[in-house]
């Protein structure tokens, strides 16, 4: 379904409006799959995320503010996050025997264990989801996903009007 059909929307103010609200509803799109998908499972795609950094690690441990720059959807509050993950017994927490202000965390068996049986499910949605679109053209869809990202680090934290001050 087009855009202009999916919020009743005949004109946009410009190309720039029509893509951004594209990305936002297309993003929510995807978020709403893959957490009906992973619900059975008991963790959310942002609990995902965690676990599938940590097993890219594996077995090495990674800092709390690791975590927080590698994640795809940056939140202010990991410590909560990983005490859920915790909790769970997915992940386990120690303080750093080099600097005890730094609390380093990694994926436990059952973290592990997890993972690869999600995997298969995770494998088949994201088939599922990007099926309408070519190899070239995802690789397309990347390149420019990428560049409209460009400026990403330069503009966090900057007012409305601010950009390239």
């Amino acid at each position: 379904m087009k855009l202009s059909e999916r919020i009743k929307q005949a004109r946009f103010a410009s190309p720039a409006q029509e893509a951004l609200l594209n990305i936002l509803v297309t993003s929510s799109w995807v978020l709403s799959e893959l957490s009906a998908l992973m619900a059975p499972f008991g963790v959310t795609p942002t609990q995902y995320n965690v676990l599938r950094i940590l097993r890219g690690s594996h077995p090495e441990k990674l800092p709390c503010s690791e975590i927080g720059r590698r994640m795809l959807d940056r939140m202010p509050d990991v410590t909560r996050l990983l005490n859920r993950l915790e909790r769970a017994g997915l992940v386990t927490r120690t303080r750093s025997s080099h600097d005890r202000r730094v609390v380093e965390v990694g994926i436990t068996e059952k973290g592990l264990e997890l993972l690869a049986r999600m995997q298969p499910v995770v494998d088949e949605a994201q088939e599922r989801l990007m099926r309408r679109l070519s190899p070239e053209e995802l690789r397309l869809l990347s390149d420019l996903l990428d560049r409209l990202r460009a400026d990403e680090e330069t503009l966090q934290g900057t007012q409305p009007g601010e950009a390239g001050s």
